[in-house]
């Protein structure tokens, strides 16, 4: 059995969800007073396939271990063999921004993004303790198309519980542009590139379409 305690890379702790995702919207309403309807980023979406765990844990997620599911909420039962864990690859979009966020409760509870292609590549939320906490980060993500997410908790450890993994957007950088075509007329070469609008984000069997958060 392992007997240290994890010291995540990178983590975060108590960061406040609504201040997050607050900062998100308001990134989308500056490009929208800036460049006007026509060049607006377009509206943040969620790109967890099953996050809120409305479905079967098969749907979307990977997982090894033991695992309950009731109301939505997961939770792990790690051993001292393995820590319970679950991922899913997320489509991202390269040079963009993403607001990151789970809620979670229970004994070292671990929810990590990796392969973002900036810094160590790893951001983690985590907690240690019987009560709910909702965490949230911004992450930049590099020239990565995609990202792999992981839940789990730790060997040896109690059981954990979570009933939320979010990751929403993409933020464009400021000063990215997205001018609407003209037939006819040739496209502006004043304005700062800007990489390709992301597609919807793929849903599986039952699974609505996502739609734009604060549309």
């Amino acid at each position: 059995m392992r007997s240290s305690r994890p010291r995540p890379r990178h983590a975060h702790r108590g960061s406040s969800l609504g201040a997050a995702l607050s900062a998100l919207a308001l990134a989308g309403t500056a490009a929208l007073a800036a460049h006007g309807s026509a060049t607006a980023q377009p509206a943040p979406l969620e790109w967890i396939t099953n996050g809120d765990f409305r479905y079967p844990l098969a749907l979307g997620w990977s997982c090894q271990g033991e695992f309950v599911q009731t109301d939505r909420v997961i939770e792990g039962r790690p051993s001292g063999q393995d820590y319970a864990g679950c991922t899913q690859t997320v489509t991202v979009v390269p040079d963009t921004s993403y607001t990151f966020s789970a809620s979670m409760s229970g004994a070292y509870t671990f929810v990590t993004i990796s392969g973002t292609g900036t810094g160590t590549g790893e951001v983690t939320l985590w907690e240690d303790g019987p009560s709910w906490k909702s965490l949230a980060t911004t992450l930049t993500i590099g020239k990565s198309t995609s990202v792999r997410i992981t839940f789990h908790g730790w060997y040896g450890q109690g059981p954990y519980q979570v009933n939320r993994v979010s990751m929403i957007g993409p933020m464009y950088p400021s000063g990215c542009e997205f001018p609407t075509p003209t037939p006819g007329v040739p496209a502006p070469t004043s304005t700062k590139p800007c990489m390709p609008r992301p597609t919807t984000p793929p849903t599986g069997p039952g699974v609505p379409t996502p739609t734009p958060t604060g549309a």
